[in-house]
């Protein structure tokens, strides 16, 4: 079963990103930009860490005169400390983002807010029911 249903919040959180994006399309278009240069830097973690236990799961013998085996490890642990500082980066304009986006968030709960009232309002009289 889906629930198509309509939570306040979730509405509220919709229509924040639909005001931002009028309002501020350069920070709506920065957070799209973190989230999938987040997303590119998780797959590209988990592809090090299969390349490594593959790496370590096929050597034979001592790991320390595997010279290639050594590399691709170094290589592993400079690229994993590159993401991790770009990770750090992105958390701290993250945060920056959000605090900008919070000044257009009573617009969104209005919005949000307005829309349940409309949508109660068939209580009042069966004229007001409407399909929104």
């Amino acid at each position: 079963l889906i629930n198509f249903t309509v939570t306040q919040s979730g509405l509220e959180d919709q229509l924040l990103a639909d005001v931002v994006t009028a309002e501020r399309p350069d920070l709506q278009q920065l957070k799209a930009q973190l989230t999938r240069e987040n997303n590119q830097y998780m797959i590209t973690l988990k592809e090090l860490e299969d390349n490594l236990l593959a790496r370590l799961s096929s050597a034979e013998g001592d790991f320390l005169k595997d010279e290639a085996l050594v590399e691709g490890l170094e290589i592993t642990k400079r690229t994993a400390q590159e993401i991790e500082e770009k990770v750090g980066q992105a958390k701290v304009t993250e945060i920056e983002i959000n605090t900008a986006r919070e000044n257009y968030r009573s617009a969104a709960a209005r919005a949000a807010l307005l829309y349940f009232i409309i949508n109660e309002l068939y209580k009042i009289h069966p004229m007001y029911q409407v399909s929104l």
